[in-house]
């Protein structure tokens, strides 16, 4: 059986409502690379401006032993036990591990890691996004991501994890006025963009509770046929309309 590599990004798909195996099979059965005709990567800018910040707070944590007070309060708000304003940053690896004594991989890289001074970490995923009713909609999604990523923390590196967050960055580009002072300061010297720091805490879940969802993953991408669509999917209806239209079959 060939090796199945489950990204920590990609394991929650099984918790969203419109989850279908068929078409998850499907996708990670025959991926679109960037350079393919139909492929939609996403815009340069969206990456470009996610490695602006972890680079801007891993330089000011670095450079002056403490995160950015905005980011410090808005964390402060969200986590009343935890103290972070003497955290370490640590470099995120590209972490994988092998589970069920089977070939099934568990691989996933945190954006941000924190340490406490008593060894504990905290996680946190960065989301160049407004906090919208869509995104609500994905924090299953990013639920099983972070809780990847403690489940790894823990198991290959041997670290408690105590907290997990999502962090939105959403671009503040909606001025009251044409006169707004804080539109007016950005403009002074240069053209800049403010961003609102939002932190969504993330629960933190039982190792089994991962390994339970590597299983589901394990054995819808192991199969070697694609598994029965969901009823009503509009991503198998659309798929088997274009069969039809040059006369071929799924089966």
């Amino acid at each position: 059986m060939a090796e199945v590599r489950i990204s920590a990004r990609d394991l929650g798909q099984v918790l969203l409502d419109n989850f279908c195996e068929r078409c998850f099979w499907l996708t990670k059965k025959f991926p679109l690379g960037q350079n393919h005709p139909f492929a939609s990567p996403m815009p340069g800018i969206v990456s470009q401006a996610d490695t602006y910040i972890k680079r801007v707070v891993n330089t000011h944590l670095q450079k002056t032993g403490s995160l950015p007070s905005w980011l410090t309060n808005a964390l402060n708000g969200s986590f009343s036990g935890l103290n972070f304003q003497s955290v370490r940053h640590v470099n995120p690896a590209k972490w994988q591990i092998r589970l069920f004594d089977a070939p099934c991989v568990l691989a996933g890289e945190a954006d941000a890691i924190w340490e406490f001074p008593d060894g504990r970490w905290f996680i946190a995923d960065y989301k160049m996004a407004s906090l919208t009713q869509t995104q609500e909609r994905l924090l299953p999604l990013y639920r099983a991501q972070l809780n990847a990523y403690a489940f790894l923390a823990q198991k290959l590196q041997r670290k408690t994890v105590v907290g997990l967050a999502l962090i939105y960055f959403e671009p503040e580009h909606n001025a009251q006025t044409i006169a707004d002072p804080a539109l007016l300061l950005r403009t002074k010297e240069q053209l800049m963009l403010g961003f609102k720091c939002t932190v969504v805490p993330v629960d933190l879940q039982s190792p089994e509770w991962v390994e339970d969802l590597c299983r589901q993953v394990f054995s819808i991408l192991s199969s070697a046929t694609p598994p029965t669509g969901k009823q009503g999917c509009q991503g198998c209806q659309v798929l088997s309309d274009w069969l039809k239209s040059i006369g071929k079959h799924l089966p």
